[in-house]
């Protein structure tokens, strides 16, 4: 625990602390600074100079930030199918896990290529996220309901439609109870000037649609995503193993119009 008083002021959704650390305090803080800066806190902080004679002051945090967890070991398995359902093997994708400060970076994540049996599987160290969430869905029910404590992580999947690389994110929450649910709806992003997939592509009436150069008005991301869980390996509450299973069917092809020749 820390050492010394702890006085709490409110700032418009951020909080204020006065703290006296001890040295072993300041060890902790440290170290969960730095995961957090792994996993992408938008709040951040660098202690690398901090000790029991400078560490009085005022160290601002976020009332809302999620808690901290330590990280485990997922085991990712994509799973990608043509059209008609069939296996789609040779598929190139990127796949980033967790939201770290550079996961829209067009070099984030690891690049894969779907085997014979239409999957890729990769085992990450990632943290997955303790989240409050209202989990029913009805209107009138969530009116009534109130926050259950579920476990969430972040899937990233860049792959190739219309001709340009998009990059689609998903969240996967798992209950208390054992059932995974996606509980925000999937964003699209395309590449921005800079390289980055920071161009957000806006959701209509439950799907995405962009001009392309061409002109032309593309629907995307060129698949759905037909399942998708988020299980512990062990019903243990320390568990440090996980496995998030996808499954992604793609569209027809991108077909462009063509163009019309004035008739002579």
């Amino acid at each position: 625990m820390l050492a010394g008083t702890v006085d709490v002021e409110d700032a418009g959704g951020s909080a204020q602390a006065h703290v006296t650390p001890s040295t072993a305090a300041i060890d902790s803080t440290r170290v969960a600074i730095r995961i957090m800066e792994r996993v992408g806190g938008e709040k951040s902080a660098r202690l690398d100079n901090l000790s029991p004679e400078t560490g009085c002051g005022r160290v601002a945090f976020g009332v809302n930030q999620i808690p901290i967890t330590r990280p485990v070991a997922l085991d990712v398995q994509i799973t990608v199918l043509h059209p008609d359902k069939s296996l789609a093997a040779g598929v190139p994708l990127r796949v980033i896990l967790g939201t770290a400060a550079d996961w829209q970076s067009p070099s984030a994540g690891d690049e894969m290529v779907t085997g014979d049996d239409g999957t890729v599987q990769c085992t990450l160290p990632v943290v997955l996220a303790s989240q409050r969430r209202q989990v029913v869905r009805n209107f009138v029910a969530r009116l009534m309901a109130s926050r259950e404590s579920t476990r969430q992580v972040q899937l990233g999947v860049v792959m190739e439609y219309a001709g340009r690389s998009w990059l689609s994110a998903i969240t996967v929450d798992r209950r208390a109870s054992g059932a995974s649910l996606r509980l925000d709806p999937m964003r699209v992003y395309g590449r921005a000037s800079d390289g980055r997939f920071t161009d957000d592509v806006p959701l209509h009436d439950g799907s995405w649609h962009k001009r392309l150069p061409s002109g032309q008005m593309a629907s995307l991301p060129g698949f759905v995503i037909t399942h998708a869980t988020l299980d512990p390996e062990s019903a243990a509450a320390d568990n440090a193993a996980w496995r998030l299973r996808v499954t992604l069917q793609q569209w027809e092809p991108h077909v462009v119009p063509a163009l019309r020749l004035p008739s002579l």
